[in-house]
């Protein structure tokens, strides 16, 4: 592929698609499979690595000369700075899926310069596909549904809805939460939060605890497509491409005016 140019983005936003839309047919297809522990003490399933597996093939078949960064497997030479690289989550919140609960999904996205510039989320208990990046707009289709545009929205004057995670929920979050004043909260155990921000379900997903590149690539792709923002705590850019693959801590949100709720600014 020669050019990012928006006809490409488009193209390519249907190809990962299809290749994610593939990957949670297979997913589901093994449920309740055979669990391992990996060396970093997380689980892994025959569904993630089935996953990886045709997404890896997928991807190749369609651009094979762009280096892939898997969750998976070790990370190639070239997916590093500003190289134009795949980042893919084949199984984002494996101890959902464990769990027996549906807030699972599959995650790829493209990065260029530092910056994915165009993702993918697949839920594969329901077949609802996101896709999008900056230059092209985010999207939303259900199983038999073709894509329409999606867009963050206005936090609503009961206060801004907060996605968090599911599984990690330590004193750091609870400590950052207990500084605003919000509407309600919403658990979920994966990159699916992303995608409550990019259509407008909720306004605002902090992430204190550790998170790497294939975690927040695609939702963060899929929330500028939104209109919305991925920044670390300290108001920086997010930058993919690094070499150890750990996130900073960072805040997902549809509208900077979420800062107004912070109660530092509600004290008089």
């Amino acid at each position: 592929m020669s050019s990012t140019s928006n006809r490409n983005l488009y193209e390519i936003k249907n190809i990962i698609a299809e290749i994610a839309n593939k990957a949670a047919k297979v997913i589901m297809q093994n449920m309740n499979s055979p669990i391992e522990i990996k060396a970093d003490n997380t689980p892994v399933t025959k569904a993630d690595k089935e996953s990886d597996k045709i997404i890896s093939k997928e991807l190749l078949n369609a651009f094979p000369n762009i280096p892939i960064l898997s969750e998976e497997r070790p990370s190639p030479q070239n997916a590093f700075g500003n190289n134009l690289h795949w980042i893919i989550d084949p199984l984002d919140g494996t101890k959902s899926f464990i769990e027996g609960d549906e807030d699972f999904c599959v995650c790829i996205s493209l990065a260029l310069n530092t910056k994915p510039i165009i993702g993918c989320i697949a839920h594969p208990p329901s077949g609802t596909i996101w896709a999008g990046g900056n230059k092209i707009g985010s999207y939303k289709k259900n199983e038999n549904t073709n894509f329409s545009k999606i867009t963050c929205r206005d936090i609503p004057k009961e206060g801004p809805t907060v996605s968090i995670s599911k599984h990690h929920i330590g004193p750091k979050l609870e400590k950052w939460l207990s500084s605003l004043v919000f509407f309600e909260k919403k658990k979920l155990g994966s990159a699916i939060k992303f995608t409550l921000i990019a259509e407008g379900k909720a306004d605002i997903f902090p992430r204190t605890s550790p998170t790497y590149e294939w975690d927040s690539a695609a939702g963060e792709a899929i929330i500028q497509g939104s209109g919305g923002f991925v920044k670390q705590m300290n108001n920086k850019d997010m930058i993919y491409g690094r070499e150890d693959k750990k996130n900073p801590n960072f805040i997902a949100f549809g509208r900077p005016n979420w800062t107004s709720f912070l109660k530092e600014n509600n004290s008089g």
